[in-house]
């Protein structure tokens, strides 16, 4: 059986803490400045480690599969959270003017599906933000390839996905693509409906 969120949960913060205090901080903060908006949704809302950033005057609901984690969240003070999966999106078509992805893609089971209930429920000219991590280009990228069947197993993570071509596959235009890493590991992406 493999190892879920809500298994992770209660370490969770914990574990990523020396991550956030380095990099991820920065990277939150340049993603969330772009966010345009009145109403956002984040996908894969986790414990809540986007909260600090959250704009002003923004209305954000957060979605995460994993039950243990949404009650972190919670327990931070986010209170549109809602318990569900990427790919069967609970809320209306057109509903939001943005929505939010960090490090999320790579434990979606079906990324094509998802990016399109994203589309579905971002109105016309809306806007997708993601921090991901894809198959690096460089010599790791064949390593990754050959331990990804092993971290789809134990934890159903699948880590040599090229997210940022599944979106111009699911019918996005990329606005911005920067690699926020040399060997292309990590990257922010902007997307418009």
């Amino acid at each position: 059986m493999p190892l879920t969120f809500d298994h992770l949960a209660p370490i969770y913060d914990h574990f990523m803490l020396p991550f956030e205090r380095g990099v991820l901080k920065r990277w939150r903060e340049m993603l969330w400045k772009d966010v345009k908006g009145k109403r956002i949704l984040e996908v894969g809302v986790g414990t809540g480690a986007n909260l600090p950033f959250y704009p002003k005057g923004v209305e954000v609901f957060g979605l995460d599969r994993s039950r243990k984690m949404l009650l972190k969240a919670k327990g931070k003070g986010l209170d549109r959270l809602v318990l569900g999966e990427i790919e069967a999106l609970p809320f209306a078509s057109g509903m939001f003017d943005g929505v939010v992805s960090t490090f999320v893609f790579c434990s979606v089971r079906d990324p094509l599906r998802g990016l399109g209930e994203i589309r579905r429920v971002l109105r016309e000219g809306g806007r997708l933000y993601m921090l991901e991590h894809v198959r690096p280009e460089d010599f790791k990228g064949p390593i990754f390839d050959l331990l990804n069947p092993i971290t789809v197993l134990v934890m159903e993570e699948y880590i040599n996905r090229r997210t940022h071509t599944l979106v111009s596959n699911a019918s996005f235009s990329i606005l911005k693509e920067v690699k926020l890493t040399s060997d292309g590991l990590f990257r922010y992406i902007v997307a418009q409906k």
